[in-house]
């Protein structure tokens, strides 16, 4: 990434954490970095909310709503989740495009297991909450 600003080629510095609450999910942000060139222009954060998304989406396992008896299922096999639903910690680690800088996002979050092939994952009451926290640790600027 290149300043927009002097043209010079940016590099990611340290940035605080922040943590956030949204409905039945807690997160912590270890670190949010900002592109910055060697002249001290700021040239932006390196994550944005609609990319971490998609990296959340594809790390952390969403249950699905069964259509004809109510409750959820399985994401992985389809079977009926019926084991009771506990708090866990559950860290996705972010990357940028470039794979270049790597940051912990770790959720505090609502799962339950799957009693036929053991898949961990978020109840669909909560998939809402999971992907909305971002958007209060990563507000678009």
């Amino acid at each position: 990434m290149d300043c927009s600003t002097c043209g010079a080629g940016c590099s990611p510095g340290p940035a605080a954490g922040d943590e956030a609450t949204h409905g039945t999910v807690a997160a912590v942000l270890e670190s949010r970095p900002r592109w910055r060139c060697p002249h001290g222009h700021d040239a932006g954060p390196v994550f944005d909310a609609a990319a971490v998304r998609t990296q959340v989406e594809a790390a952390v396992p969403i249950a699905r709503r069964r259509r004809l008896r109510g409750g959820d299922m399985c994401a992985s096999c389809g079977a009926a989740l019926t084991m009771p639903v506990r708090r866990t910690v559950w860290p996705v680690t972010l990357t940028d495009a470039d794979q270049r800088v790597a940051v912990t996002l770790t959720y505090d979050v609502p799962v339950t297991r799957c009693p036929d092939c053991g898949t961990s994952q978020v109840p669909t009451r909560s998939a809402d909450d999971l992907l909305a926290v971002v958007d209060d640790l990563l507000p678009e600027a």
